[in-house]
């Protein structure tokens, strides 16, 4: 249970509906996620994962003033609705910035920092939510990622590399003698 959660049900005094509100969550991302393969391959990866960051950061704000569990489960679920998009965008800038022989061996790292990094957040933020509040946990939140988020001038282009997109292995083509030429 993400503490954050776990302390407004407690703050509202409906602990036992913590559960409940995470369920919610983790439904709302599921559908968004199975929907981001209706979302038109024009939009670039970039592009998506600057929106479904901006989403994942604002879509919160509302829980620092909420003040009833059906506000915290409506706002909960929209939240979700940034999660599952936001890691399929990452992975598939990820899948695109390897070299095409290691994508699994990435993938394994990829997928151990986001659950190492979440476990950090996690604790951190359910020390601050216990002791001082969801208030301070969210600000301690957006602090770190303020110190931690680099534009994208910082980190090169935001376009996909033409000669980087997936396409199946072509046989390579080369002249034979029926074509008139010589091998040597």
């Amino acid at each position: 249970m993400h503490p954050l959660r776990a302390t407004l049900a407690e703050r509202l005094e409906q602990e036992e509906q913590a559960g409940l509100v995470y369920a919610a969550m983790g439904v709302m991302s599921a559908v968004a996620g199975l929907s981001t393969a209706a979302v038109p391959a024009r939009i670039p990866l970039a592009g998506r994962r600057r929106a479904a960051t901006a989403d994942a950061f604002l879509l919160p704000l509302p829980l620092l003033w909420t003040q009833s569990m059906g506000v915290l489960h409506a706002v909960v679920t929209l939240l979700g609705a940034a999660y599952a998009p936001h890691l399929i965008t990452v992975f598939g800038l990820t899948e695109r910035a390897v070299p095409p022989t290691r994508p699994a061996e990435v993938m394994a790292y990829a997928t151990s920092a986001l659950v190492g990094g979440q476990a950090l957040a996690v604790a951190v933020t359910g020390r601050l939510a216990e002791s001082y509040g969801p208030a301070a946990a969210f600000a301690a939140l957006a602090c770190a990622i303020a110190l931690t988020a680099r534009p994208s001038s910082y980190t090169g282009p935001t376009t996909e590399p033409a000669d980087h997109a997936r396409v199946p292995d072509e046989q390579p083509t080369t002249p034979t003698q029926e074509e008139g030429l010589e091998l040597t």
